[in-house]
């Protein structure tokens, strides 16, 4: 029930590209999420695929569940380096988060930090609130299936809903 009622709010407070007033996150959305590629994946392993497509990202870490995804990874960009740190994006379901050594507050400028199920229960979707009001949390991209997050320091502190 929680779910779906997550979801009513979601699609009543989110909006598209014309709602965002942010370069780096209008340029990510239509250049990246909008942008039409055939993937027969779940959602977020489809966010996953174009978000390192379009930031040419050369490392990936893989948490919990997403550590079976690595085959399907590799299969789109074999030259990808799997690691336990320091990569460029992090990948696992937000519920495994805490299960991890992962630092938040010292991932680098350009990393991306893509959470999975944040809106399947209450306890999720608390986790995503206060991940999104750490200091160092800078971009935060609701996606309903996913969500983002992004440290860039040059950034200035926002939050969007994204429908995809």
């Amino acid at each position: 029930m929680f779910r779906f009622i997550s979801f009513i709010k979601f699609i009543l407070t989110s909006t598209n590209q014309h709602g965002v007033h942010s370069p780096f996150v209008y340029d990510y959305i239509t250049k990246c999420l909008y942008k039409k590629k055939q993937l027969k994946l779940p959602t977020t392993l489809k966010v996953l695929i174009k978000s390192i497509t379009y930031f040419k990202y050369d490392s990936i870490c893989l948490i919990g569940d997403y550590k079976t995804s690595e085959e399907k990874i590799k299969q789109h960009f074999p030259t990808i380096s799997i690691t336990e740190n320091n990569a460029d994006i992090t990948v696992c379901n937000i519920s495994d988060l805490s299960d991890t050594n992962l630092d938040i507050n010292n991932l680098s400028n350009d990393c991306m930090l893509l959470l999975d199920g944040i809106h399947t229960s209450k306890k999720n979707f608390k986790t995503w609130k206060h991940l999104t009001e750490l200091k160092h949390v800078r971009v935060s991209i609701d996606m309903f299936y996913c969500g983002a997050l992004f440290f860039r320091k040059e950034q200035v502190k926002e939050h969007f809903k994204i429908r995809i």
